[in-house]
């Protein structure tokens, strides 16, 4: 019997010598059997599940082009599970034999006929299903009880200490102070403004290595918020830990392994106050600037490398003005392609200075101030009229989530804590009933302003705050920057009627120096207070 040895295993974790064996038994069973090995096929650190194709199964692919030669009687393997995990691939691999005059034949089911294979080929499939459902339940189990069920987070170690039964205790993780540190300081720097890209740039500067080792990255801060992920995201730095937020699915042509989010109500939270790395101030100030996102996908963009890059334009001929030598600015198109006639040029110190100069007067100017004030009590008298429209609906919806807590607190004091989906349940409500509480606090509105007379002195005190930010170094000046370059439109740059030099002329953003005016006065009346 003219015989084709196939031997797997299916991962790292388990034995490299695993093939060997298979194959060593193999070899006895076609001794005693006097059978002759025309071949011998293998496959290490492949799922039986991978599929049957080149790329997926390499050895299997090899092994069925040789029984397409003709002169193979029988395929011998360990059994019908080293073949394939999935009953499509096993029909597939048995009818291909058979198309080309050879059986299929294992030690633990000897000949593999159309009935056995069919029988076989689903009990294989399935035992990889009921086994991934004990996992999930040993790990939900484990979970409930405040271990760590998944893999290490950024912030903490895993310590194994010995129990009582003298065995060694798993999934416990303990904070590691050197990393909590960077984390909170990450918390802190955004709280303040400070870009993630600044961040990023910083912490790799420090030679500090990121959670995966070697470069920080933008997305290893912001994560992915559906995942709940990422440095700002991860729900176990304020102390809950968090399982059952993926799942891993196979793709039916690939094989391929994928990661999917579930939805969030089926994620189950425990809390592990020893496990919190940030308090709960930073948590939600995080929180507010992801919810203030409007969820718009913005195009990438590079940092303005000097305060008012791309801001300038020519009055000759519209071209944008540029750094035409270490100091200068002129007209690009003059540079590049001597198509303007503007040769005037005026240096940093004095561009950067003259444009201030025109914010002041802009933010200066009574009108402005009227059309802030004007559109602040505009804006009041209608969050008054939605919060009327609103807060009956909401006072509802709050008397039914206070209603709710109050039953699941007295079904667990009735025992049902017990449960932890109950424990799971009772979260989400106080978290609902917060919300809404929230909600209905937002109602609750200041009166309109009236102009006040020092604002004119508050203008020119925040001026002065940009003038001293910008000469700084460090996030102030990253602010001040942002700041100032929101309040201006277009900056037209003509030759000077009289005289060398240029005239500068700043087009202020109106619907911006409005905004900016708004949060000086929320300033001022916070201090006067």
């Amino acid at each position: 019997m003219r015989t084709i040895l196939y031997a797997r295993y299916s991962s790292d974790l388990q034995n490299a010598l695993s093939t060997a064996d298979q194959l060593a038994g193999l070899k006895e069973r076609v001794e005693r059997e006097g059978w002759t090995v025309v071949g011998s096929f293998h496959d290490d650190e492949i799922s039986g599940r991978a599929g049957i194709g080149e790329m997926q199964r390499p050895g299997l692919n090899a092994m069925l082009a040789r029984v397409e030669l003709g002169d193979v009687d029988q395929v011998l393997a360990e059994a019908t599970d080293r073949i394939a995990r999935h009953s499509g691939d096993a029909h597939a691999v048995r009818e291909h034999l058979e198309h080309f005059g050879a059986r299929l034949f294992t030690l633990a089911d000897g000949h593999v006929d159309e009935i056995t294979g069919t029988i076989k080929g689903l009990m294989d499939s399935r035992f990889l299903k009921d086994l991934a459902d004990r996992v999930r339940r040993g790990q939900r189990g484990q979970h409930s009880r405040g271990f760590n069920a998944g893999g290490r987070a950024y912030g903490y170690r895993v310590v194994k200490p010995i129990g009582p039964d003298g065995e060694v205790v798993r999934g416990i993780l303990e904070i590691n102070e050197e990393e909590a540190a960077v984390i909170r300081r990450i918390f802190d720097e955004v709280i303040e403004g400070r870009s993630a890209y600044a961040i990023v740039r910083q912490l790799n500067a420090e030679g500090i290595a990121a959670p995966a080792g070697g470069k920080w990255r933008i997305g290893t801060i912001h994560g992915d918020r559906a995942r709940a992920n990422g440095i700002l995201r991860n729900n176990l730095y304020r102390g809950i830990m968090v399982y059952n937020r993926t799942k891993r699915v196979y793709h039916p042509k690939t094989r391929r392994r994928l990661v999917r989010t579930n939805p969030p109500e089926q994620w189950y939270m425990v809390d592990v106050p020893h496990l919190r790395i940030v308090s709960d101030a930073q948590w939600v100030a995080i929180e507010a600037q992801y919810a203030a996102f409007d969820g718009t996908k913005l195009e990438k963009r590079r940092r303005p490398k000097r305060l008012l890059s791309k801001l300038g334009r020519c009055s000759v001929c519209g071209g944008a003005w540029t750094i035409v030598s270490p100091d200068k600015w002129g007209c690009s198109e003059r540079k590049t392609r001597d198509g303007c006639s503007n040769t005037r040029t005026i240096s940093n110190r004095k561009y950067e200075a003259r444009v201030l100069g025109d914010l002041k007067q802009i933010l200066l100017d009574t009108d402005a101030v009227a059309l802030f004030i004007d559109r602040y009590n505009a804006g009041i008298r209608k969050r008054q009229a939605e919060a009327i429209a609103a807060r009956d609906p909401l006072e509802r919806k709050l008397i039914e989530a206070r209603g709710r807590v109050s039953r699941l607190v007295d079904a667990i004091a009735d025992g049902a804590g017990e449960f932890q989906e109950v424990k799971d349940r009772l979260r989400k409500a106080r978290a609902e009933l917060a919300e809404l509480e929230r909600k209905l606090g937002d109602l609750i509105t200041p009166p309109p302003i009236t102009v006040s007379q020092d604002l004119g002195d508050r203008y020119r005190e925040y001026v002065d705050h940009l003038d001293t930010a910008l000469a700084a170094d460090g996030m102030a000046r990253e602010r001040a920057v942002a700041a100032i370059r929101s309040l201006i439109d277009v900056i037209i740059l003509s030759p000077a009627a009289e005289g060398r030099g240029v005239d500068v002329r700043v087009e202020g953003r109106m619907a911006e120096i409005i905004n900016l005016a708004k949060q000086e006065e929320r300033y001022a009346n916070v201090g006067a207070g």
